[in-house]
């Protein structure tokens, strides 16, 4: 679980304010609106883990001011960004709401957590809380090499094909082991 004090941004428009005792959580209001007003937030994942779930914590203060996306962004160099998951945040959320977006996302190198606002007014506000990461922690360790790398491929094919992610495009890590375990007995049965 982290907080949102980690969140930072590089836009000029868009002002932070750090909790106090009349606001626990960050404040972000913006001196000019408008629809893409992006705020970030470095994981400290170790490599090789599997984010399954991001949770974000929020609270707005206007009636069209609101969330638009929660994406993951890998940062490979110091100018240059892949953008490993993207989830437009479409459906109509209440003021008071924790945004869960579910993703299957490996962790090669450093991870950003990006958020996109879209604010109608300069008088509204949005205030982060909590961001909970669901994740596994050394996911590519417990594979086989040859196996990882098969399956590896096997899920960028099915998560990169859709644009927007949802829970039953993925197996679950039910569904991954007992795949793995009729394997095992399938080729247990075939050697004499």
């Amino acid at each position: 679980m982290l907080h949102a004090l980690g969140f930072v941004t590089g836009d000029s428009t868009i002002r932070i304010s750090s909790p106090f005792v009349f606001h626990p959580g960050v404040q972000i209001t913006v001196s000019e609106p408008g629809d893409a007003k992006w705020v970030y937030m470095m994981l400290p994942l170790p490599k090789g883990s599997l984010i399954e779930r991001i949770q974000v914590a929020h609270h707005r203060s206007g009636i069209e001011s609101r969330v638009t996306h929660i994406r993951l962004v890998e940062q490979k160099e110091p100018m240059a960004a892949e953008v490993l998951y993207d989830d437009p945040i479409e459906e109509e959320i209440p003021s008071h709401h924790i945004i869960s977006s579910a993703c299957h996302v490996v962790v090669e190198r450093s991870v950003l957590l990006n958020v996109c606002m879209e604010f109608t007014s300069s008088d509204d506000m949005i205030e982060f809380g909590s961001v909970e990461v669901q994740y596994i922690p050394d996911y590519e360790k417990k594979m086989t090499s040859d196996e990882g790398d098969k399956k590896r491929k096997e899920e960028k094919l099915i998560y990169t094909s859709n644009k927007k992610h949802s829970e039953k495009n993925h197996p679950t890590l039910v569904d991954m082991f007992f795949q793995n375990n009729r394997r095992k007995t399938i080729s247990n049965n075939r050697t004499p």
